[in-house]
C-alpha cells in the first residue's frame, strides 16, 4: 500500500460538483479524481520545466545555420519522395 496522507480542501461549489459529475462517470472516487488531478498537474508542470530548460539549452548554444539549412533541405527531400510514392 502505498503512503499517504489526508487532507481537507476548499472547492468552489461549482467546481465540486463538476468534479462530482465527472468522477461519478468514470467510476473514481473522490480520492481517486483528486490524486489523478494533481498528478496530472505535476506532470505538466514537469513537462513545462523540461521544455524551458530545452529551449534555454538552444539560447546557450543554437545550432549553426549549416546544420538548420542540412535539416531544412533533407526534409524536403524526404516530403518530395513521399509525393512520388
Amino acid at each position: 500500500m502505498r503512503n499517504t496522507l489526508k487532507i481537507a480542501i476548499s472547492l468552489p461549489k461549482e467546481d465540486f460538483y463538476k468534479l462530482e459529475q465527472i468522477r461519478k462517470k468514470l467510476g473514481f472516487g473522490r480520492s481517486a479524481i483528486i490524486d489523478k488531478a494533481i498528478r496530472f498537474w505535476l506532470g505538466c508542470r514537469e513537462q513545462e520545466e523540461s521544455i524551458k530548460r530545452y529551449q534555454e539549452g538552444y539560447r546557450k548554444k543554437p545550432e549553426p545555420i549549416q546544420e538548420i539549412e542540412a535539416m531544412e533541405k533533407g526534409s524536403a527531400e524526404a516530403f518530395q519522395e513521399e509525393d512520388l510514392q
